[in-house]
């Protein structure tokens, strides 16, 4: 995952990887938050930070990240994917 020390994606399972890469596309797909900018990072460095404080099933690691998504719209009054 670029972005991430090698030593924390290593520490990371390929299933674990995978399941934080689908959550991170499908948010992004449904925000419509573009792949470059402060926005995508946020919601990588959300995705990682609630991963490595507990382990979380790839269902409600989704619906923490729709919250977190929808809680930065409603702090801005924009879509996420609208902010630059």
């Amino acid at each position: 995952m670029r972005g991430y020390p090698n030593d924390i994606v290593a520490a990371l399972s390929e299933a674990e990887v995978n399941a934080l890469r689908r959550v991170y596309e499908t948010v992004c797909a449904e925000f419509g938050i573009p792949r470059k900018g402060l926005r995508v990072q946020g919601l990588a460095n959300f995705l990682m930070a609630e991963f490595r404080r507990y382990p979380l099933d790839e269902d409600t690691l989704l619906a923490a990240a729709r919250a977190f998504c929808l809680s930065q719209e409603q702090a801005t009054g924009a879509r996420i994917g609208e902010l630059t």
